[in-house]
């Protein structure tokens, strides 16, 4: 690897940080040979939910399975539509239409790409029985759509999947919607060091539901009182949790200051737009995520200086194949359209220092001072 190169994400040093102490919880797993359930998951659970403000956490194997679980917790299944965000990450939809229900795309606002409050009562059909709101990139989705919810007698999920300790009106979400999904996938704000994934919300009945499901149904031992299935958190992957659980909020800090940086250094060059903080949020910035429309001219330009980046996500989900079937016109979804030809999600993790931050931000500006 290239020492000078500034990668879009590195994991080596949060790795690095919590070696000693993984390393300690695994061997205790390993003597006890303790390796599904138990104290590990149980004690990431409690904490986890704590540190939300949540009342209950289910602990599942991965952020697609959180939503899976969640849908069937709340009964979706065939002919029920579900309202999701047209840009987001595959899952937010396919995870409803895998269970026989129908995603129906709404637009995002233009200038957080977050799921857009105004253009929800345009989608709602009789068939409507909830709606998933995505925190992108790390943003709180406006509070309008839980007023939204409300009045409509809707359920509402959160995918937090990459949000772990962002907060909107003084409140960590995670707890807002019925139920919340969450990723701890390795790149993760919060991430374990593999595959890992928790269902929090404001319903500790739902959560319970989903404790069930995720566990082949059961009610007790081999007493299985509903369908369920075999989606749990990993003991091994519960320690890397609760060893990085703690850093989290300074972590998040460290987020916060580098988008700081970005924003104050990029703000002022024409042809490149940052994306607004919700009113009242705290963000963590899982991304930092400018729009251009000279998006692949800068891609480019970066990576022949040594500047990695990445683009989150390259299609709407209704140009996806395997949601065709539910695709409206496009004339419908011109935000979400725009979004997936401009985003450019630059170098963005907590080690990342003052200096490669500074480095950065000249590259993109001689780009567009040399090209204007």
């Amino acid at each position: 690897m290239d020492k000078n190169r500034i990668p879009a994400f590195e994991l080596r040093g949060a790795v690095d940080a919590v070696r000693a102490e993984v390393e300690e919880g695994w061997r205790s797993l390993l003597d006890q040979t303790a390796f599904v359930g138990g104290h590990e998951v149980s004690r990431f659970e409690d904490a986890f939910s704590d540190y939300l403000g949540a009342p209950a956490c289910a602990g599942v194997a991965n952020g697609t399975d959180a939503l899976v679980l969640s849908l069937k917790a709340l009964g979706v299944g065939p002919g029920d539509e579900v309202i999701v965000p047209a840009f987001s990450f595959a899952a937010s939809a396919t995870t409803v239409a895998w269970l026989g229900g129908r995603p129906v795309f709404a637009d995002v606002e233009p200038h957080t790409l977050n799921l857009d409050p105004r253009d929800l009562g345009n989608r709602v059909t009789e068939r409507t029985v909830g709606v998933i709101g995505v925190h992108l990139y790390g943003r709180p989705f406006d509070q309008a759509v839980r007023a939204f919810c409300d009045r409509k007698g809707l359920w509402l999920i959160e995918d937090a999947a990459q949000a772990h300790g962002a907060s909107l009106a003084s409140r960590r979400v995670g707890a807002v919607g019925e139920l919340a999904t969450w990723s701890f996938y390795p790149t993760k704000n919060l991430g374990c060091f593999g595959d890992g994934g928790a269902v929090t919300g404001c319903s500790a009945e739902l959560v319970e539901t989903v404790r069930r499901l995720r566990n082949h149904g059961q009610q007790g031992r081999y007493r299985h009182v509903e369908l369920g299935t075999n989606s749990r958190l990993d003991a091994l992957q519960a320690a890397v949790l609760n060893r990085r659980l703690p850093r989290l909020e300074g972590a998040n800090e460290r987020r916060r200051q580098i988008a700081a940086s970005y924003s104050e250094a990029l703000g002022p060059i024409a042809g490149l737009t940052l994306l607004a903080d919700p009113p009242g949020s705290i963000p963590v910035y899982h991304q930092m995520t400018i729009l251009t429309e000279r998006r692949d001219e800068l891609a480019s330009y970066l990576e022949t200086r040594g500047v990695g980046t990445s683009i989150h996500y390259p299609e709407p989900l209704h140009h996806q194949p395997a949601l065709e079937a539910f695709a409206p016109g496009d004339d419908e979804l011109p935000v979400s359209i725009r979004a997936a030809r401009q985003v450019l999600c630059l170098p963005m993790f907590p080690e990342l220092t003052d200096d490669q931050v500074a480095i950065v931000c000249s590259r993109i500006s001689d780009f567009f001072a040399s090209s204007g």
